[in-house]
């Protein structure tokens, strides 16, 4: 229950955000309980109580992600029910209330707005307006806690020899350096760029980019010529898979986009194996 400690309030939530409170749910005085079964004791008189404070009022509030990033000042509406002493039935109160939302709110977090709940009794304070934020899922933000993580595509190309890539952050718009050599699932942080920390003095978390290396599904003639002498460099210099395990690993393009003999040799097997399989239909 996110509004643990308030259970003995009895109100309920409209459709429009508005809240609704049933104000002839008062507490429960213990002295006037016994009294009501008991009577007063032999005519004694009972101890006379003070005005009692205003009931406690809650409602949510829903901002979209940016909102919750950045903070605002939010107009609520209150609408709520009170039981009028002097008259004995029940009055509905309304009345405007600003809340300033503090920037980095998270989703599920309370607000207190003290002596801005109900009326108490005539010279006692209001109760406290309890504002519960739900906050939206953005698309392309993914928020954890005060960072936030991004998806970044670059080619293949810029993940080998490197470049720059631009990244929308929660500020605008950054160039950011992809190293050379860029392997897959890498991740680089902007530090600083998440989201501000309640009550820090301004500091921030950090946006982590998640790199998708994107490889082409189809590649022309050209490109791949290119690729397999990049691939035959690779081999001959020694270096990573193309050393020891090269030979027992098979190229990369190879398997990728396999031999041109066995490309030959495949196609010559496939048109045999398509007139088997013709014969054996005229056969039948």
């Amino acid at each position: 229950n996110p509004f643990g400690g308030f259970e003995g309030f009895g109100g309920f939530s409209g459709g429009d955000g508005s809240f609704h409170f049933s104000g002839d749910q008062q507490e429960i005085d213990p002295e006037e309980l016994f009294e009501a079964f008991f009577g007063t004791g032999g005519g004694g008189s009972r101890r006379r109580r003070g005005p009692r404070k205003g009931a406690d009022l809650q409602m949510h509030v829903r901002l979209s992600f940016q909102e919750a990033v950045t903070g605002l000042k939010k107009d609520l509406k209150l609408r709520y029910q009170i039981r009028n002493q002097k008259k004995n039935q029940m009055e509905v109160k309304e009345r405007d209330v600003t809340v300033d939302i503090p920037a980095g709110i998270d989703n599920g977090m309370n607000l207190r707005l003290g002596d801005q709940g109900a009326e108490g009794d005539p010279g006692a304070p209001r109760g406290n307006l309890i504002v519960q934020v739900l906050v939206e899922d953005d698309t392309y933000f993914n928020r954890d806690g005060t960072d936030v993580h991004t998806e970044c595509p670059i080619s293949l190309t810029q993940a080998v020899l490197g470049g720059t890539v631009d990244v929308r952050t929660l500020t605008g718009i950054v160039e950011m350096k992809i190293p050379q050599g860029t392997q897959i699932e890498s991740k680089l942080m902007l530090r600083g760029k998440g989201i501000p920390v309640l009550n820090a003095g301004g500091r921030k978390g950090n946006h982590i980019v998640h790199l998708q290396i994107e490889i082409p599904k189809h590649v022309s003639k050209r490109q791949e010529e290119l690729l397999r002498e990049f691939d035959e460099e690779m081999k001959h210099s020694g270096g990573g898979i193309y050393g020891r395990l090269s030979k027992a690993a098979g190229s990369v393009f190879e398997k990728v986009f396999g031999n041109g003999d066995e490309k030959d040799t495949k196609g010559k097997k496939d048109e045999s194996d398509s007139d088997d399989d013709v014969e054996e239909k005229k056969t039948a």
